[in-house]
């Protein structure tokens, strides 16, 4: 009987064939564990597709039930807390997977003729991916999802021309709103993994048909079948990846928010982590400048991407023949590591200024740190000195209310809509400092 039914399955599908041809595909000798990266990417993406649609059979994307179904989820569904926190960690790792893999690719040299075509759509697929997590965030229509779509929102509308465009398609009105969880939440379950269905396909045939790069010094010509030796790599790295993926969902499960408080002006903005070396830039970016962080240098970026293959035009892939664009995207890429360590280590606290406990403390001065590091000067001006883009703070102080002061910083465009004033990035420690030592500016504006 069930030799029958395999015959017949033959027969009709060629699924045997198939599957004996992939098995059975020729791969370099040289193939080995740093192989097993894509594998191990195409794994997450799909343990992903598979909580988030066990996620979606409850969750309702509404703004007066979107929040309560996800605490359905994670406090009274069996297995939903789980489900949830390996959705959310496993953003996270796909995200370091595919860095990594193209990482590995670019200090190869993979990207190279033949392989332009599929370095492209690689690229695409991680913008597809990175499109997923900043998505996703709002989903749980919370404090700390509202708040990164609103500034993500923010940021993408500072594109010269076609901003107010973009920030409409976003939000579908005036403010993030139900319009707003509506078109995320379209974008993430539906254009989002049309688009990923159509490319990962298609960079699973390119990669079959031009096979793995093989390193510089391997000038053999020798092959192995895919089977048994890579697929056993792929599988033990697979299962490295998804024991330590459990391993943090367990521990760690996912970080809760709580529900949307505008009134609540002591909540800081923070990105996810994949998103921290973007923010920093801008943070350190001065007022009149903002856009080249927000829009000129992500696109150069990706634009260098794009066109990498054409850059590189080394004939060999060895590292000491391709010096020049190896030192340029390593010091790309040391800066991106270098902005997320740094943004996570002072979103953690690890800068903040506290009390030493030895009287040495002082508020004010730490606060005047915060406003030095965050180089307000080349906007504000204090007793004569900084730029005059905005308003004198000489004598902020005797205006302005604490409590307002707090509000304004977290968020400038609720005051002024379209300033050019981002909301700091900045701890809560941080907040109060920078707030206390504005409000000892009691010296009237210079004329």
């Amino acid at each position: 009987m069930l030799g029958a039914s395999k015959a017949w399955l033959e027969d009709r599908a060629g699924a045997g064939k198939a599957l004996r041809s992939f098995m059975d595909e020729a791969v370099p000798k040289s193939t080995g564990w740093r192989n097993t990266l894509g594998s191990v990417a195409g794994a997450l993406i799909l343990l992903q597709l598979v909580t988030g649609i066990l996620l979606m059979l409850f969750y309702v994307p509404h703004p007066d039930a979107a929040y309560e179904s996800l605490e359905y989820i994670g406090d009274v569904l069996r297995g939903g807390g789980l489900v949830m926190s390996l959705h959310y960690w496993g953003a996270s790792f796909i995200v370091v997977a595919i860095f990594v893999h193209m990482m590995r690719v670019f200090f190869s040299g993979a990207y190279k003729k033949p392989r332009e075509l599929t370095w492209l759509v690689g690229v695409g697929l991680f913008g597809i991916i990175m499109g997923f997590a900043f998505t996703g965030q709002l989903l749980p229509w919370n404090q700390s999802g509202y708040w990164a779509a609103k500034v993500g929102i923010e940021i993408a509308s500072s594109a010269p021309i076609v901003g107010d465009i973009i920030k409409q398609l976003l939000t579908g009105g005036e403010t993030v709103g139900a319009l707003t969880l509506t078109r995320f939440y379209t974008v993430h379950v539906i254009l989002l993994p049309l688009a990923l269905g159509l490319l990962v396909p298609l960079h699973l045939y390119l990669l079959r048909r031009h096979g793995p790069m093989r390193p510089a010094d391997d000038a053999s010509t020798d092959t192995v079948p895919f089977y048994p030796w890579q697929l056993a790599r792929d599988l033990v790295m697979i299962s490295i990846v998804f024991a330590g993926l459990i391993a943090v969902a367990f521990v760690f499960s996912g970080p809760r928010s709580g529900p949307i408080d505008l009134a609540d002006t002591s909540y800081i903005p923070r990105p996810e982590w994949f998103f921290l070396s973007h923010f920093e830039i801008l943070r350190f970016t001065p007022g009149p400048l903002k856009i080249v962080a927000t829009f000129v240098l992500p696109n150069v970026l990706l634009v260098l991407l794009l066109v990498l293959p054409w850059l590189d035009r080394a004939n060999a892939t060895a590292l000491k023949k391709r010096w020049l664009v190896l030192s340029a995207g390593t010091v790309v890429i040391a800066g991106i590591v270098g902005l997320t360590v740094y943004g996570i280590a002072r979103e953690s606290g690890a800068e903040s200024t506290t009390p030493s406990g030895d009287g040495a403390y002082d508020k004010v001065l730490a606060g005047r740190e915060h406003y030095e590091e965050g180089m307000c000067a080349n906007c504000h001006r204090i007793d004569g000195e900084g730029e005059r883009v905005g308003p004198d703070l000489s004598g902020v102080g005797l205006r302005l209310k604490e409590e307002y002061m707090r509000q304004w910083i977290i968020n400038p465009a609720r005051f002024v809509p379209g300033t050019m004033m981002p909301p700091a990035m900045i701890d809560r420690p941080g907040l109060n400092e920078l707030v206390a030592y504005l409000q000892s500016l009691h010296h009237m504006p210079e004329e």
